[in-house]
Order: structure tokens, then sequence, then C-alpha cells
């Protein structure tokens, strides 16, 4: 009897593992089938929407341009007529728009159903630097992205006393440039005249010179605090009768102003030779 109830007791268990074995495959089968049912319904549907007139680009939008023209983006582009506008690789685009000299980024849009929108940014140029006898156009992260060219109608100040490309990227030249933005963008250095040239040394700092024969020495950092103290020291010479023109200033130590002559026309008082303004 206990022989009898121990091979049925084993039976019973082998049944037990077989029927949950078949459960399993079963349970296994049925999610093999569906997978491969979904994904047959993912491929047609895909397929459709990548072959459907409804998703053409229809339009392409170019924004923010200044100095380039639509064209010119387009062309870069390269997107193919009536593309399906959820096939278009945006990093491709963005790599190939990026190519031409002016642009310095690109956001692409995609406004569904068939509507494209570039926005592109340029770089400003903010400054010319003269390398290898040609002058390049510099922005304000001192990045030369192009050589100057008969068609480029700039009015710019040059900068000289940079020999090498690494030099742009030094931090003397990037506070000059920052500080050269401020200036271009504000009224304050109004009676300063229009800059025409700027002269960067590691040594010495920096030096700049205006159309109006202003030349100016302002040394190395704190440019701001000492353009202040430059602009009482020439409502002083003006009360005195004193053209601030052609006026050789040196700003370089802070605890004083030095005040040459060059040659200041039709002055009603001369300007002592290495007169200094104590700050």
């Amino acid at each position: 009897m206990l022989k009898l109830w121990g091979l049925k007791t084993k039976q019973n268990r082998v049944r037990r593992r077989l029927n949950i074995l078949s459960g399993d495959f079963l349970t296994a089968s049925v999610l093999l089938l569906a997978t491969i049912f979904l994904s047959f319904v993912f491929i047609y549907v895909y397929s459709f929407i990548m072959c459907s007139p409804y998703f053409q680009i229809k339009e392409v939008s170019v924004r923010g341009l200044k100095e380039l023209t639509e064209k010119d983006i387009l062309t870069s582009a390269d997107i193919k007529p009536s593309q399906n506008i959820l096939a278009i690789n945006t990093e491709a685009v963005t790599r190939r728009v990026c190519v031409n000299q002016w642009v310095e980024n690109v956001y692409i849009g995609k406004e569904l159903p068939g509507r494209l929108v570039l926005e592109i940014k340029e770089r400003t140029p903010l400054a010319l630097v003269k390398q290898v006898n040609n002058f390049y156009l510099m922005d304000v992260k001192g990045f030369v992205f192009k050589r100057l060219g008969k068609s480029d109608e700039v009015d710019l100040p040059v900068i000289t006393g940079i020999t090498e490309k690494e030099q742009t990227q030094s931090l003397i030249v990037l506070n000059t440039l920052e500080f050269l933005k401020r200036m271009s963008k504000s009224g304050e250095y109004s009676y300063l005249g229009t800059i025409s040239e700027i002269n960067i040394d590691r040594v010495f700092g920096v030096s700049l010179i205006s159309d109006n024969g202003l030349y100016l020495k302002l040394g190395i950092g704190g440019f701001e605090s000492k353009l202040k103290k430059l602009k009482l020291v020439l409502t002083d010479l003006e009360n005195r009768g004193i053209k601030s023109n052609y006026l050789c200033v040196d700003l370089s130590d802070e605890s004083k102003i030095t005040v040459r002559s060059k040659n200041i026309p039709q002055k009603t008082q001369e300007v002592d030779k290495g007169k200094h303004y104590l700050i």
C-alpha cells in the first residue's frame, strides 16, 4: 500500500509540473504572437505615415536673418522638395547650415502637418582683426569667422596686437570685446567718439584711438571705472576751454590720469606737458 501511494504521489507531482509548463508555454506563445502582430501593425502604420502626403513639407520658414538671405540658408539646408516632415534629420540639417560662417546656431521646429521652421542665430561682428595679411570679422566671443570681402560693408574698430589665432581666446581679449560690446550699445561713452583702433598688449594692456584723435591707454582691466574718471577730466578741460581732441591720456595707473597734448587746434589754454590728475 505504501508503494502504491508513493507512486500515485509521484504521478500527481509530474502531472502538476506538466500543467504548469503547458500553461507557461501557452502564455509565452500568446505573448509572442501578440508581439509579432503589434510589430506588423506598427510597421504598417509607420510606413503609411511616412508615405502619406499629409505630412509632406509644404512650407519652410526661415527666421532671424540679417546678413544672410533665405536662399543661402535653404541651399545649405538641402531639404528635398515634398520630403516627409517626420523624416527630417534635424541634427544633419543643423550641421549643414552651420557650415556657413555667419551662422552661430540653428533651431529647427516642426509645425505639423507640413511646416518646417529654421530659426537662425547669426554671428554679430564686433571688430576686425588682421591675420596673415588679411582682415577678418570677429564676434563678441573672440571667434574669427570670416575673411573681410569686398561685399562686406562694415564700420568696425580694428584690433591689433593679436598675432596668433589662440590669442583671440585670451582673457584680456575677451574682456576687451565684452567692454567694446557694452560701449557700442550704450550712449554713455559718446564723448569718446567712434573707436577706430584697439591695440592689445599682454604686458601694457589695452589702448585705443577714437576718430576724433583721442588716444587712451587703459592698461589691464577696470575699464569702466577708468573711463568714468576720464569723463570728469575731459569735462574739466572743456570748462577751461581746452578741446578734448588730440589728447594722449594715460589711464593705466588707477591712482592718477596723465594727459599730454598731441596737437589741439583752436585751444584757448595750453595743457601742461605731462599734466597729472590725481584720483
